[in-house]
């Protein structure tokens, strides 16, 4: 009866997470479709861009913020 009651749980948080995955699909699509509004120098967006990869490889190796 639990293993049931798991099962449908489960069910139901995938079902959640597709349809949140759908609705946030759907909503990038619409707006992207207009021309593109980018206000941001392609220089600027290329340095931001290196500074996140950056920070994402510190934070996954320990560098910054680890213990």
């Amino acid at each position: 009866m639990v293993r049931l009651i798991l099962l449908v749980a489960f069910i139901g948080v995938v079902a959640f997470a597709v349809t949140a995955a759908l609705g946030t699909i759907q909503a990038i699509a619409r707006i992207d479709t207009g021309k593109d509004n980018d206000m941001m120098p392609a220089k600027f967006q290329r340095i931001t861009y290196v500074l996140l990869v950056l920070l994402m490889f510190g934070v996954t190796t320990g560098w910054l913020g680890g213990i």
